[in-house]
């Protein structure tokens, strides 16, 4: 799964709402960035550990997910500055 700009940007909202403690707004965001996609996403990224299970199966950001989220905010700044190199499977773990 190869992100462009767009999802890039709704994953990012997810991630913000994540690490808020906003797990609905993350979820709403992700539906929102990629449909019925949204759900094996939210496995990818459970699984390859940028999401962390916590107490009553909560989610919260692993400290990956937390750089996941810096990353996406370095390459929003650089799009908005004319380049993107988008995010891919080995970003994300979910070939």
């Amino acid at each position: 799964m190869r992100l462009d700009a767009e999802q890039q940007g709704w994953l990012a909202r997810g991630l913000t709402a994540l690490h808020t403690g906003d797990e609905k707004r993350f979820e709403d965001s992700l539906w929102l960035g990629f449909g019925d996609s949204w759900k094996p996403l939210k496995s990818a990224l459970v699984r390859n550990g940028y999401l962390l299970n916590g107490d009553g199966n909560a989610l919260t950001l692993a400290e990956r997910g937390e750089q996941l989220l810096l990353k996406l905010a370095r390459e929003d700044a650089s799009n908005k500055s004319g380049s993107i190199a988008g995010l891919s499977d080995s970003t994300l773990g979910t070939r």
